[in-house]
């Protein structure tokens, strides 16, 4: 269980799970959208519930400064710099790319938050981002600050935890409806903390749910092994009493496109649909490709008549930035 783990709201909870008729017609199946997008603070997203649990031991260690790193579109920078500034906090973060002529997407708003921003142009950054965190933190401290590392995604055994919750909040929001159990949730696969939260948490709240992920990146940490080891820290600190294997896992890796963060036909394709379906914007890094993904899935995955939530977990700011 989480209860007993300390916490700090962040988040405009519960967020709607939205029904998706219309394109739930088109596919053949029951389809509707866990709305993390409108999760509130920072524009919304899936780190939100991540970082509650990551911001109460930042406080608890009285840090001043919260540091993190991303892509130069990283949702998750924009929602770490979000909560920083919200709870009196600096924000750090490092950024895989380099500086663009004019800031877009995401990177306006980091900018209007105050962020501060380092770039590092270089092919080695996922290996070398924790190491140059760990600089940064060193430097900061030497100087009478105090700062705590959130890791790429919010995605540590803790982080994680958010996402237990989220299963715990969906099975509440489905038995207040008296609305029958989903057969799926179809969810993107990154930094992996979303996905082992929510396979963590249906192993305990929906238990005869399955967990898709389908997986937008090629970085080491969305393998299979990396995903599994994840999971099964993420299990052990929620108190759920199962393990997987990597073959256990229910992923996908046919839908990263041209690579992270770069649009893809397919993805953008599903954008439109998902518009002029259901009148909600995807994002073209994540929610995008994850849904072509389901789309793609169903007859072959995913029964036609199944019953499907897909997890909306934010970034559209990211629309205004896409090449």
């Amino acid at each position: 269980m989480t209860d007993h783990l300390d916490l700090v709201p962040l988040g405009f909870f519960p967020t709607p799970i939205d029904k998706w008729d219309n394109l739930g017609r088109e596919l053949s199946i029951s389809l509707s959208a866990k709305r993390d997008d409108l999760s509130g603070l920072g524009g919304g997203g899936n780190k939100i519930r991540k970082l509650q649990y990551l911001l109460a031991e930042a406080k608890a260690e009285k840090a001043t400064t919260l540091i993190t790193a991303g892509a130069t579109q990283s949702n998750h920078v924009r929602q770490t710099a979000a909560v920083a500034r919200k709870h009196g906090m600096r924000p750090l973060a490092l950024l895989r790319g380099q500086l663009p002529p004019s800031p877009s997407g995401n990177l306006l708003l980091d900018e209007l938050l105050g962020a501060q921003l380092e770039f590092h142009d270089r092919d080695d950054f996922n290996a070398m981002v924790v190491d140059l965190m760990l600089e940064r933190k060193a430097e900061l401290e030497a100087s009478g600050e105090r700062a705590y590392v959130i890791p790429i995604g919010g995605s540590s055994p803790l982080g994680a935890l958010g996402y237990v919750d989220c299963a715990k909040e969906m099975r509440e929001q489905f038995d207040a409806r008296r609305q029958r159990h989903p057969d799926y949730i179809v969810v993107a696969m990154g930094s992996g903390g979303t996905y082992a939260g929510l396979v963590a948490g249906c192993a305990r709240y929906l238990p005869n749910t399955q967990v898709l992920g389908i997986v937008i990146t090629t970085a080491a940490f969305a393998s299979r092994d990396c995903a599994a080891s994840l999971l099964n820290d993420t299990a052990r600190l929620a108190g759920v009493d199962r393990r997987w294997d990597a073959e256990d896992l229910l992923l996908n890796y046919d839908h990263i496109g041209p690579e992270y963060g770069v649009p893809s036909q397919e993805g953008n394709a599903a954008i439109r649909k998902v518009a002029e379906a259901e009148g909600v914007f995807l994002d073209p890094t994540y929610t995008g490709k994850v849904c072509a993904g389901l789309i793609a899935a169903v007859g072959e995955t995913i029964p036609a008549g199944s019953d499907v939530i897909f997890v909306h977990t934010g970034g559209s700011p990211a629309l205004f930035a896409a090449r």
